[in-house]
């Protein structure tokens, strides 16, 4: 048990340090395997400044082999933001910058995946490259490469460990490790670590999973702030790790609906340019309760 924690505790430092750039790194949409082509939306609500989320997302593999995988994939995010006076570091005003708005992003992309095997053990490389864009058109690219080698891999037990680059990224830290881990003590219990997510799920049955963890969430976008001491077009990022509890209901074949709550806990909230890592301003935030929904289904 102490080694599954020190696992969790490593996996969650990377994750964060990933997530205050790239919100969508997921490799398996949700954890639950890759079909051929993927679709979910999802809202959330959250008693805090950076408030109402909406997310569509569509990933379609377009060419699959014993080796190689390449998808494409579509997001669409927008959030409400209501900062009061005093929430944002430095004397900057939310309402002078155009802040306190309902903002939204776009992003287009494709991911390319390799497996292949080294000393033995199964090795997965991605390759992302992502596009985004805002109320004014097209922001920029970035890129994420990631190798992951399978240091184990069984019916019960994957573990897997490697290093990630982020290309063209606003993070201060562009390459450190990352982790996966899922076990299954029984038929009804199973750890999971992916993605941006830690849980521990219990299958009541077939059609209904229960979970209890953590995830962290990312909400961005970009802005014009018409202020002199800042850029012209500003991102928005705010990172934040929400302990929760969820519910998962299987409705047919491929086609689940997710309900979870639980708080939101400030990680990291900072306003940069559209590239570069110069950070111009940090935000105040309270832990605050959230509900989310959302449904995802696989054709």
């Amino acid at each position: 048990m102490c080694k599954i924690l020190i696992t969790a505790v490593a996996f969650l430092y990377s994750i964060a340090c990933l997530a205050q750039t790239q919100s969508d790194v997921n490799v398996s949409e949700g954890g639950y395997g890759m079909v051929k082509t993927n679709i979910s939306v999802s809202a959330d609500h959250t008693w805090g400044a950076v408030r109402d989320g909406f997310g569509a997302r569509v990933s379609y593999e377009a060419y699959k082999n014993k080796f190689f995988t390449l998808s494409a994939n579509a997001r669409y995010n927008s959030v409400k933001v209501d900062f009061d006076e005093g929430d944002l570091s430095d004397g900057y005003s939310p309402e002078d910058l155009g802040m306190n708005d309902v903002h939204i992003m776009a992003q287009l992309g494709a991911t390319a995946t390799v497996r292949t095997e080294l000393f033995g053990k199964p090795l997965m490389g991605v390759a992302m490259l992502n596009t985004e864009w805002g109320v004014g058109g097209f922001e920029r690219i970035s890129g994420i490469v990631m190798g992951m080698i399978m240091l184990r891999a069984n019916k019960n037990t994957q573990f897997g460990i490697g290093p990630l680059v982020m290309v063209n990224t606003t993070s201060k830290i562009p390459a450190f490790l990352v982790f996966m881990y899922r076990h299954r003590f029984n038929e009804k219990l199973a750890l999971n670590l992916y993605g941006g997510m830690l849980g521990l799920d219990y299958n009541l049955n077939k059609n209904n999973i229960f979970s209890i963890g953590a995830d962290i969430d990312v909400k961005g976008f970009y802005f014009k702030p018409r202020h002199e001491d800042l850029p012209k077009v500003c991102r928005f990022t705010y990172t934040s790790f929400r302990p929760t509890v969820k519910y998962r209901l299987r409705l047919g074949q491929n086609f689940y609906l997710d309900a979870q709550g639980g708080v939101a806990i400030k990680m990291s909230c900072r306003v940069n340019g559209k590239n570069g890592t110069k950070e111009y301003m940090d935000c105040n935030q309270k832990p605050a309760p959230f509900l989310q929904a959302g449904i995802s289904y696989s054709l």
